[in-house]
């Protein structure tokens, strides 16, 4: 197919039509012709993107770039359902096929609305990210109200009980008005736009937001809630990843003042995103989940980059964890960390005397975030528990409960406030020679 066939095919997809149908049905009953049509896009463009650069203009590249990675997720789920493997795509975009967390939560779109591809500020991200958490919360808060008052169609399958709909109801509202001060979005619109290029901008963030990244399997109704607790615990993430990294590298700077405020504001974060899991607590019962869990299949939460280069980037690499992230091929990578010249916070405060004028701040806002943290982790754990009994595995072939029990106490200081000692220190594994470094934020995450 020519360069000029691809593009035009491309720009004239309809993507309003695109997320009705999954609306309509769930993803999982998406037309496997659109599906297959979707995938085959993919493959083409990046031919079109990688081999005749030169012939697209800036702002069809723009256009182009978008497509591709809504492209993509339907190219990776086409696997699990159409024969499409011997079109791959080495080495762009990587990462396995099938119902995998990348593809299932569309988190490469979460990022592009978020701007973290695009080498921005510590600042610029957390304000992106603030954003995107008003305009997430506020959706959610609005959907769940059509769907108590009967006037939403979208995901009404499977609702829950009026008791859980209304605490629900009670802790979204509070959430909202916490944010009232935030920067805001442009809304959406009542309906999806049919061209890409409507997606672009910041009004086209929104339209990402609401359209395109929220896209359930199926038609209950706490799988779609579930989604949405999966990209507001994204955003959170993003936001205090930006900010530590930031405030480590004031630290290595010896800029004590500057180095504290980040890691204030990554607290400041981390107390919404615990408040945020809040929302799910007790609201969602057992044999809810139970019902949608099959459909996420492989989709597991050990496959989110964001909450692992986080980790990192606090504690070093957990001696427990090596295997496991060489198992997993979107964050094998990560293992590259284990190197001389990296230096997680933890090993930055070791060097820092705590009783200065200067180092006071960074200590105590450091504290802050470590705590608030493993506040989540022990909320999240309680979760698992309630809705993975027993040995009941976790997603991606995890053990669930027992998993995350293995981690949840490695912390950067004790319940005294007093710095933990490093862990036994991490020898290098093998990796597979095609895993290459990437940037805190890269496009391929």
């Amino acid at each position: 197919m020519k360069t000029s066939t691809i593009v035009k095919t491309v720009l004239d997809f309809d993507v309003a039509e695109y997320v009705n149908a999954v609306r309509a049905g769930g993803r999982r009953q998406l037309d496997p012709a659109l599906r297959g049509r979707m995938a085959d896009l993919y493959v083409d463009l990046g031919g079109v993107l990688t081999e005749a650069p030169g012939s697209i203009d800036t702002g069809e590249r723009r256009v182009l770039r978008l497509a591709e990675l809504a492209l993509q997720s339907e190219w990776k789920l086409a696997a699990t359902t159409e024969p499409h493997d011997e079109r791959d795509r080495p080495g762009v975009l990587e990462g396995p096929r099938g119902t995998r967390y990348q593809p299932y939560s569309n988190v490469r779109l979460l990022n592009h609305a978020l701007g973290t591809q695009k080498h921005s500020s510590d600042a610029c991200i957390e304000r992106q990210c603030r954003q995107a958490l008003r305009f997430l919360v506020g959706s959610w808060l609005g959907w769940e109200e059509r769907t108590l008052r009967g006037q939403e169609p979208w995901a009404h399958l499977d609702l829950p009980t009026a008791r859980d709909s209304g605490e629900r109801l009670s802790r979204l509202s509070a959430l909202d008005d916490a944010m009232a001060a935030w920067p805001r979005l442009p809304a959406a619109g009542a309906a999806p736009a049919s061209r890409w290029e409507d997606y672009l901008g910041e009004a086209g963030r929104s339209r990402i937001l609401e359209y395109l990244i929220n896209m359930p399997q199926t038609r209950k109704h706490e799988e779609n809630v579930f989604l949405r607790l999966i990209h507001l615990t994204e955003v959170t993430t993003s936001g205090i990843l930006a900010r530590t990294v930031a405030g480590n590298a004031w630290l290595e700077s010896g800029a004590y003042a500057e180095a504290a405020r980040c890691f204030e504001r990554a607290a400041e974060l981390a107390v919404m995103q615990f408040d945020i899991m809040l929302v799910l607590r007790r609201t969602m019962s057992v044999d809810s989940f139970l019902g949608f869990r099959k459909d996420t299949e492989n989709a597991s939460a050990i496959q989110m980059t964001s909450a692992q280069t986080l980790h990192i980037h606090l504690l070093g690499i957990h001696p427990a964890k090596v295997e496991a992230l060489g198992e997993i091929q979107e964050n094998a990578f990560l293992l590259l960390y284990v190197n001389r010249h990296f230096r997680p916070l933890r090993s930055l405060l070791q060097e820092l005397p705590q009783d200065t004028d200067e180092t006071r701040p960074v200590f105590a806002a450091a504290r802050a975030l470590d705590e608030t943290l493993f506040r989540w982790r022990r909320l999240h754990l309680g979760l698992a528990h309630r809705y993975l009994p027993g040995e009941t595995m976790g997603s991606g072939g995890t053990a669930g409960a027992p998993y995350l029990s293995g981690f949840y106490h490695d912390r950067i200081f004790d319940p005294e406030g007093e710095l933990f000692p490093h862990p036994v220190p991490v020898s290098m594994p093998p990796l597979d020679e095609r895993v290459r470094a990437r940037s805190v934020f890269s496009p391929f995450n």
